[in-house]
């Protein structure tokens, strides 16, 4: 029976197989979720969840790029293609980084200004667009124009107007640099580095324009609130780039630190702490429970943390608790 229903879906034309996606797509509600990690909701996977692997390994073999469109939270709809790490989570599991993305949802309030720092192809920014709502902007940054395009067609689909999105990349000093953009699977690594994950192949370099964030957010002459930054090793170069916003705004970070990629553009998972720690900024974890907490060393940190000015962290933690 398994073996008849591979061939007669993988004998269906593209269109039709992604409206079947569509119609199999089934996203958890907002929330936190406990021990979270790539690939989790696949311990026990559902028969509908079985279709919807099939599917992705279909659209990832075939290399089928066609879009499918899924409800997500709220009135919320996101186009993802299948077969990359990201539709792996959002379409296959149901949920992607959901601990993270429960905190932005509790952060954020109409009207505030947010950065996507490696906005990638939009989800991070659609969510925080319908959250700061007409009021709010987010500025979302992905120098890779594969992606940058899917970013762009997901604000369409839902209509914001309060994105701005930008095509260059961030770092200390204004500037021109190498991109090196990974193949299909895994385009959430690309990277000015060095790929750092096993079996992650390069598609190909691009040149790109860097900018200081500073000089990119102190065109919308408005206080930035919330920076997000998934930007494969270069955390502490866009940082560099940020001192009048850390001084001025005092933002919340939600950041990434993995010290391979960090240490594949001279830098560190240390010196990133070390950097904010000077400037008054306090890192807190995402705990067991998908809360935030303080952090206790180096040796402690999740894969993403948060950076909190010292005078706001008890109430961001009691915030991440709501």
């Amino acid at each position: 029976m398994e073996r008849l229903a591979r061939r007669v879906l993988g004998s269906l034309p593209a269109p039709l197989l992604a409206l079947l996606a569509s119609t199999l797509a089934q996203c958890r509600p907002l929330g936190r979720f406990p021990g979270w990690r790539f690939g989790i909701e696949e311990d026990t996977p559902t028969v509908a969840m079985f279709f919807r692997r099939w599917l992705w390994d279909h659209f990832r073999s075939a290399g089928i790029e066609r879009p499918v469109r899924i409800q997500w939270f709220g009135d919320l709809q996101l186009d993802v293609v299948l077969g990359n790490d990201q539709s792996r989570c959002l379409y296959v599991g149901g949920s992607i980084e959901p601990n993270e993305l429960a905190f932005v949802g509790r952060f954020l309030r109409p009207g505030m200004v947010a950065v996507d720092a490696g906005a990638n192809e939009g989800w991070y920014s659609a969510f925080m667009a319908e959250r700061v709502g007409a009021g709010g902007l987010v500025l979302a940054v992905e120098p890779s124009a594969r992606e940058r395009a899917r970013l762009e067609r997901n604000m369409l689909i839902n209509g914001f107007t309060n994105v701005r999105v930008v095509s260059e990349g961030l770092a200390a000093d204004a500037g021109h640099a190498v991109l090196h953009v990974a193949d299909p699977e895994h385009n959430g690594q690309n990277t000015l580095g060095s790929f750092v994950y096993e079996g992650v192949k390069k598609a190909l370099d691009v040149e790109i324009r860097l900018r200081r964030l500073d000089d990119l957010a102190g065109q919308s002459g408005r206080q930035i609130d919330l920076i997000k930054m998934d930007v494969e090793g270069a955390e502490l170069a866009v940082l560099r780039g940020a001192e009048r916003i850390l001084r001025d705004s005092r933002p919340v970070i939600l950041f990434e630190l993995l010290d391979a990629a960090l240490r594949a553009q001279n830098a560190s998972a240390c010196e990133v702490l070390e950097f904010l720690s000077r400037r008054g900024f306090s890192v807190l974890k995402f705990d067991a429970a998908g809360s935030l907490a303080p952090l206790s060393g180096i040796g402690d940190a999740s894969s993403n943390l948060v950076a909190v000015p010292e005078s706001r962290v008890a109430e961001v933690i009691a915030r991440s608790r709501e």
